[in-house]
C-alpha cells in the first residue's frame, strides 16, 4: 500500500513536471510584406515625423510623405508603382537620436480577429559599439497587400 503511494506520487510528479513538445499550437496568420526602405532620417526633425507608426493609403499621402522625406535626406523611395487599391505602406519610426546605431524593424504582420498585427523591435548600440555623433531618426517602410482590418502595432521589446 505505501510502495502504491510512493509509485503513485512519482507518477504524478513526472506527469506534471513534463513540459508539452507543442507550444505553438495555433498558425499565425502571417501577411506577407515586402521592405520599401529601411534606415535612419538625418533631418534633426525637420521632415515633422515624430516616433510614430502608421500606414499610406492613397497617392496623395505617398506624395506628402516622400516631400517631408526629401526636405534633408537623401532617401531613395524610387520603386515600382504601387496600386494603391490593391496595396498600402506600414511605416514605423522611432525617436530622433543623438547618435547613430539604433535600429527599428517590422518583424512580421499577422492576421488576428481584431485586425492586423505588426510586430516591430528597437534596438540600440551596445556599450561597447563605436557610434557617430549625428542626429537620427530610424524608419522602416514595408509594403503590404491591401487588408481592410484595422491595424495595431506592438513594440516587441515592450512586451518582454
Amino acid at each position: 500500500r505505501k510502495s502504491m503511494r510512493i509509485s503513485i506520487s512519482i507518477f504524478l510528479l513526472l506527469l506534471l513536471g513534463c513540459k508539452s513538445t507543442n507550444t505553438n499550437t495555433l498558425k499565425l496568420n502571417e501577411v506577407s510584406f515586402k521592405t520599401v526602405s529601411k534606415g535612419v532620417l538625418f533631418g534633426n526633425g525637420i521632415e515633422g515625423i515624430p516616433k510614430s507608426n502608421f500606414t499610406i493609403n492613397n497617392a496623395k499621402e505617398w506624395k506628402i510623405f516622400l516631400k517631408k522625406t526629401a526636405l534633408s535626406n537623401n532617401t531613395n523611395f524610387s520603386i515600382e508603382p504601387i496600386d494603391f487599391s490593391k496595396q498600402l505602406f506600414v511605416c514605423v519610426f522611432d525617436n530622433i537620436r543623438n547618435t547613430s546605431g539604433f535600429k527599428i524593424e517590422i518583424e512580421n504582420i499577422f492576421i488576428k480577429k481584431s485586425g492586423l498585427k505588426t510586430i516591430y523591435t528597437t534596438s540600440k548600440p551596445s556599450a561597447t559599439e563605436r557610434v557617430n555623433m549625428v542626429v537620427t531618426q530610424p524608419y522602416h517602410i514595408v509594403l503590404i497587400d491591401k487588408q481592410e482590418e484595422p491595424i495595431t502595432f506592438i513594440n516587441k521589446d515592450n512586451l518582454q
